[in-house]
């Protein structure tokens, strides 16, 4: 009784046209009459998720995450690294492309795995990019699955490779093919505060060596010296946390002295 009330609901049909034929009429021509009527009307359905779906990939396409998708190549990324479906065992959520897209992904956000996880279950945009839609109430609770699918990629990468289908695909949108550029990092390396002892010792070590060199090459005999003495006592106050003054005025003494 419920389903014809709710089929006769549809049709909007009074109620006492529904429950009482003394109303005029007979009760099944007035519905077919009703039910002609609605017929005629051009059927026009209405699927709002499919609607709210498709304003996230037209918002996911102007933002910057979108655009970034637009310029990278993961089909032709995937089959050159060679990624493929495995055909045995349980579906794998993330295709060959889907794979390359979520290091690109964890790259660009420089979240930790587990991170990055808890995010692609949440964030639709995140999803649009890897090419995958997660249930809500079956979300991804292994986050070592990016582990997993990094050493996938890192044990058949090859950079010369990667790096022809990117100047394939971004060569249209490149001017002045013929300039080289390259971006450099400098920063300084050895360097060192120039304390006396410091500055000392430098020099004895250099003196010692080339007193070594020469008396060898004329084959005579070193002349006695307190050399090894004095490097002793300076490797003793190097390893010192806390060196004294009075410590550093005797080292330096001893140094003079052996200059």
């Amino acid at each position: 009784m419920l389903r014809i009330s709710w089929f006769l609901v549809s049709l909007s049909i009074p109620p006492k046209i529904r429950f009482d034929s003394q109303n005029g009429g007979n009760l099944q021509t007035k519905i077919w009459l009703r039910y002609k009527k609605k017929s005629e009307i051009p059927p026009t359905l209405c699927f709002t998720e499919f609607d709210i779906l498709e304003k996230y990939r037209k918002s996911f396409n102007e933002s910057e995450l979108g655009r970034l998708h637009s310029v990278f190549p993961f089909n032709s990324i995937a089959k050159e690294i060679g990624l493929s479906e495995h055909l045995l065992g349980c579906k794998n959520i993330f295709s060959p492309s889907a794979k390359v897209a979520l290091m690109l992904l964890k790259s660009y956000t420089v979240f930790s795995d587990k991170r990055l996880i808890e995010h692609l279950n949440g964030n639709i945009h995140y999803q649009i990019f890897c090419g995958i839609l997660i249930d809500p109430f079956f979300s991804i609770t292994n986050y070592k699955i990016v582990s997993s699918i990094r050493n996938e990629i890192a044990s058949r990468f090859n950079i010369d490779s990667l790096q022809e289908i990117l100047a394939s695909h971004w060569k249209p949108y490149l001017d002045n093919l013929h300039v080289c550029m390259t971006d450099t990092t400098c920063y300084e390396s050895h360097m060192r505060f120039p304390t006396d002892i410091k500055l000392l010792r430098e020099c004895l070590e250099w003196l010692y060596r080339h007193i070594c060199r020469h008396f060898g090459y004329l084959g005579i005999s070193r002349p006695r010296n307190k050399y090894a003495d004095v490097s002793e006592a300076y490797l003793c106050y190097c390893k010192k946390r806390k060196r004294k003054a009075s410590r550093r005025r005797i080292l330096k003494r001893h140094m003079l002295r052996l200059l």
